[in-house]
């Protein structure tokens, strides 16, 4: 068996909107299939992602022009199509087909040559994320052995019904960040970043009395980086996921983040559910999910902290504004800010950056929609006694 290292792009294989280094173990010299598709039961369109990788070190997904027809069965003898988009995708028509809870679904894909298909999956009704709350502390999150001060964001859930055992989170981040100019110079000073999860977050609840989960670490935001200056909001969702997608994705995170590197030994392949009906030996990668979703979204500001200059690496020089405007200062150099402190000559702070007088080039600035001006963001801080 030849010893195979490169990336899977992991919206579905590990989690959604996330690329993370896997080592499987791959035979022969064929064209892997790698399959990325989730059911929730949201009305949206949903998304079959199809890509093929060669058993070559280090190259990347690239489309797999073999599939000719992908359509999502249920368990009462529908059939759902999906139309074929552009570079290896074929989406849903959410007018047509929305995924619903205590409903089985299986995913086939039909190509020029084979035919795959998973086994049917129910979706599992989930329920509500009760709290998400987050607190200042610190953590060894960059370094190991190392603390680093931030905000832990945490949440409480639990299934009455105990029916929900499996499951799985993701979030999107959004914060605003303000460069400390404040001068006619700026294009845009204020904008927004956004960023999604990149870790593997799951749980079982199968071995408890009942299905409650209390203080399940979501994401721990460091004061190393710009999201708690000014405003941040983490939209957190909750999945509920199969117990043999549990099962997988724990493999997976395993391999992944506690092999000690890339170059480490796997005991055995990682399969998914994807199966070829007419060749066994033919290789699927990735997952086919499906789950229901809840999602609950909490603001921070007002954090009380001392934090890095980010903003540093925009200042590389200040000169007299006399000695700017008889100077030959060409397209390339930004005026900052002017600053004058009698009896000093006024000055001008000059970087080479463009990025530094128009923030619209490393975020938006366009305000997100459900941005609050009012400034009534709160800081849920719930301490490990009060939660008891």
């Amino acid at each position: 068996m030849k010893r195979l290292y490169y990336i899977l792009l992991a919206a579905a294989i590990l989690l959604p909107g996330c690329v993370t280094q896997f080592v499987p173990d791959i035979t022969g010299e064929e064209k892997a299939l790698v399959v990325e598709a989730r059911l929730t039961d949201r009305n949206e369109t949903y998304v079959v992602r199809i890509s093929s990788l060669r058993p070559v070190y280090g190259e990347y997904p690239e489309p797999y022009v073999g599939i000719t027809d992908v359509s999502v069965l249920d368990d009462a003898g529908n059939a759902y199509p999906f139309i074929y988009h552009y570079d290896g995708t074929f989406r849903s028509d959410s007018t047509v087909f929305t995924a619903m809870p205590g409903r089985k679904y299986k995913l086939r894909l039909e190509g020029t040559e084979h035919t795959y298909e998973s086994d049917f999956i129910e979706m599992i009704p989930v329920p509500c994320i009760d709290s998400l709350y987050a607190g200042p502390e610190e953590n060894e999150f960059y370094r190991p052995g190392e603390t680093t001060w931030g905000y832990q964001v945490s949440l409480d859930t639990h299934d009455p019904t105990g029916v929900c055992r499996f499951y799985m989170w993701t979030y999107d981040e959004t914060w605003e960040f303000r460069y400390p100019y404040r001068s006619p110079y700026m294009i845009n000073r204020i904008c927004w970043k956004s960023a999604k999860s990149a870790d593997i977050n799951i749980l079982s609840t199968n071995s408890l009395d009942e299905s409650r989960v209390i203080r399940q670490p979501v994401a721990f935001i460091t004061n190393e980086t710009d999201r708690l200056i000014v405003k941040y909001s983490i939209l957190v969702r909750q999945y509920s996921i199969s117990e043999e997608e549990f099962i997988y994705r724990e493999n997976v995170r395993r391999t992944v983040f506690e092999s000690g590197g890339m170059y480490d030994a796997i005991p055995g392949s990682i399969t998914g559910n994807i199966k070829c009906t007419d060749d066994p030996s033919q290789q699927v990668l990735g997952f086919f999910g499906v789950s229901a979703v809840s999602e609950k979204r909490l603001f921070i500001d007002n954090v009380q902290s001392q934090f890095p200059d980010f903003y540093a690496w925009c200042r590389i020089d200040t000169v007299t504004v006399s000695a700017y405007q008889n100077g030959n200062y060409g397209p390339d150099v930004f005026i900052l800010l002017e600053w004058w402190e009698p009896p000093a000559p006024p000055y001008y702070i000059l970087s080479v950056h463009r990025e530094c007088i128009d923030c619209s080039m490393v975020g938006t600035a366009v305000k997100p929609d459900y941005w609050d001006e009012s400034g009534q963001f709160k800081t849920v801080q719930i301490s490990p006694d009060e939660k008891k």
